[in-house]
């Protein structure tokens, strides 16, 4: 059994080693998209509010959230990326836009503890809006 997990740790380690940039932000952020939508299905009244799994959701998605911004090096528009130039020739309001969807993640986190459903709505829009924002600075059409 022992040897079986050191086979799957090594070949999931190996898989990401030969992963591209892009493959792996593509990868982190539809890992993030997989728990920030759920949420959303609850705030627009479409599941029933269960705080303890809400927060559950938000917890990690201020985690996940960090992921994908470890994968944009210089040059690794590749492939069908979306990625815009404009991310590596303005690094400033990148780095501002990624700030603001990090401090708006933890302010859904904190409000998720509070079991308030208006507050984790007014949360979880402000959320929205910041990847709205990037996504229109930074995110070209589907090719």
């Amino acid at each position: 059994m022992k040897r079986f997990l050191v086979c799957c740790t090594l070949l999931a380690a190996s898989a990401t080693a030969f992963a591209s940039p892009y493959q792996d932000r593509v990868s982190a952020f539809k890992t993030m998209l997989r728990t920030f939508e759920p949420m959303g299905v609850v705030v627009r009244g479409r599941d029933p509010y269960r705080p303890d799994q809400f927060q559950k959701q938000a917890d990690a998605l201020k985690t996940l959230a960090r992921a994908p911004f470890e994968h944009f090096p210089p040059n690794s528009i590749e492939g069908k990326s979306r990625a815009k130039p404009a991310i590596w020739s303005e690094p400033a309001k990148f780095n501002a836009d990624k700030q603001d969807l990090f401090t708006k993640v933890d302010a859904l986190a904190t409000a998720a503890q509070t079991h308030q459903l208006a507050e984790v709505k007014r949360a979880y829009s402000a959320v929205a809006q910041s990847c709205k924002a990037c996504h229109d600075s930074f995110r070209g059409p589907e090719q």
